[in-house]
């Protein structure tokens, strides 16, 4: 069984932007939605620019969702994302998500750290919504 350390080893975000995010709450979900997902496949596990299995509007899912912060409160994580980290805590894993949020002026950023603590990690694709990709 893959670990959400080693999946998101295989996901590339760099350069890429958060367009949104979704919480359902009752289903215990949390979802960025990023402009474009790519995966890493390569041996090496550098990205090497292969836009193959790229994601459009992407969603990268948390599931088993227990706790949720942004840090500052306020501003909206709006523009690219900068970094995801995951560590084992019990029997969840605690994910670090920092998304730079930009102003409606367009020179004012900061950055928003997001925690999620949960108990997976997938991608789900918009054109094919029902197919959590785990692999």
């Amino acid at each position: 069984m893959t670990t959400p350390q080693d999946f998101l080893k295989t996901v590339y975000l760099g350069d890429r932007a958060c367009k949104g995010y979704i919480l359902e709450s009752w289903e215990k979900r949390f979802a960025l939605i990023v402009d474009s997902i790519s995966r890493i496949r390569s041996p090496s596990g550098i990205w090497e620019f292969d836009t193959s299995e790229d994601i459009e509007d992407g969603h990268l899912v948390f599931e088993g969702v227990t706790s949720l912060t942004f840090s500052p409160c306020g501003p909206l994580p709006n523009d690219y994302i900068l970094g995801i980290t995951s560590e084992p805590m019990q029997d969840t894993y605690v994910f670090h998500i920092a998304i730079a949020s930009v102003g409606s002026n367009g020179t004012e950023s900061c950055e928003v750290k997001i925690s999620v603590q949960a108990t997976d990690v997938y991608l789900r694709d918009p054109k094919r919504p029902e197919l959590q990709i785990r692999t």
